[in-house]
């Protein structure tokens, strides 16, 4: 082999390379028709399938088409603050993702992130941009690892395989907030949620049964309340366990649990948490005084 001929000789080798890892993916995935878009999944396990929630949500005809063939399938559970459901195909022998950790990844590896549509395979080659550190969704789920991945904004993606050059998967691609930007669900926390919809259906997370806004307190009482924000009680659900631990409009919340509640994302994180059922401890400016009372944690509906 000629020096000339070296350039092309690696080309070739990365192109079979990449075109190889991505037909080892693409039999773990699935087509799925979606509500509006094409969209796919990922096997789970022989007959279980996760996916974006958005894509199947409120399917008069919940199907997936593997190896070609169109296969009725039931929907299991789902958890809209990740915008992820769990569907099973029964009688099927898909074969499991294999998942990779996100504690073993490194920013700068090359990622593809590969579909089923339409039941062909579809890939898009990108680099992981970083790995960050564990967040909550707006909506107070918990996500274990921030992956950093540039994604194409267009139609298809949705439930789709991020993998590795060696075939292992890094996470599922689904939506945020508004369905504006996607989000790369990591190994950690897509089996900790299948197991949850798995057995349960759903994902429970703690309910008071408020509205709130953040607020900065005055100066006259952020001696007081030993802050100097909270969230504003605007509104409270009746029958709620907000209601029945005696809150009411124009209420601050300064702590619930062990958290300080400055603004939303602190009461669903601390929510997210908490023992559904059980007596939570709450802090509350009223009248320029600040009280401790109770409440018992409900389900979010």
């Amino acid at each position: 082999m000629n020096d000339s001929s070296l350039p092309t000789s690696v080309a070739v080798s990365l192109s079979d390379s990449l075109a190889d890892v991505t037909a080892s993916v693409g039999r773990s995935l699935v087509g799925i028709a979606g509500r509006r878009w094409p969209a796919s999944g990922v096997a789970h396990a022989a007959d279980l399938i996760l996916t974006a929630a958005h894509a199947v949500n409120r399917l008069d005809h919940l199907a997936v088409t593997v190896d070609g063939v169109e296969t009725p399938a039931e929907l299991l559970g789902q958890d809209p603050a990740l915008d992820l459901a769990l569907l099973r195909v029964k009688g099927a022998a898909l074969v499991p993702a294999r998942w990779r950790a996100s504690t073993a990844l490194r920013p700068g590896s090359l990622v593809l992130a590969v579909s089923r549509p339409r039941g062909s395979v579809r890939v898009r080659l990108g680099l992981l941009g970083g790995v960050g550190p564990a967040y909550r969704t707006a909506w107070g789920a918990r996500v274990e690892a921030s992956l950093d991945v540039e994604l194409s904004a267009r139609p298809g993606l949705a439930g789709a395989a991020v993998a590795d050059v060696q075939g292992q998967l890094l996470g599922l691609v689904v939506s945020g907030l508004g369905r504006s930007r996607r989000l790369v669900l990591p190994a950690e926390t897509l089996a900790r949620t299948a197991e949850e919809l798995l057995t349960q259906g759903r994902v429970r997370r703690g309910y008071l049964g408020v509205g709130t806004q953040p607020v900065r307190l005055p100066v006259s009482l952020r001696g007081v309340a030993g802050r100097e924000q909270g969230l504003l009680v605007v509104a409270v659900e009746a029958g709620s366990p907000a209601d029945a631990a005696g809150l009411t409009f124009g209420d601050v919340l300064l702590q619930v649990g062990s958290a300080a509640t400055a603004d939303v994302g602190d009461l669903l994180g601390a929510l997210a948490e908490a023992p559904i059922g059980q007596p939570l401890p709450l802090q509350v400016l009223r009248a320029g005084a600040v009280q401790e009372r109770s409440v018992s944690v409900g389900v979010r509906p």
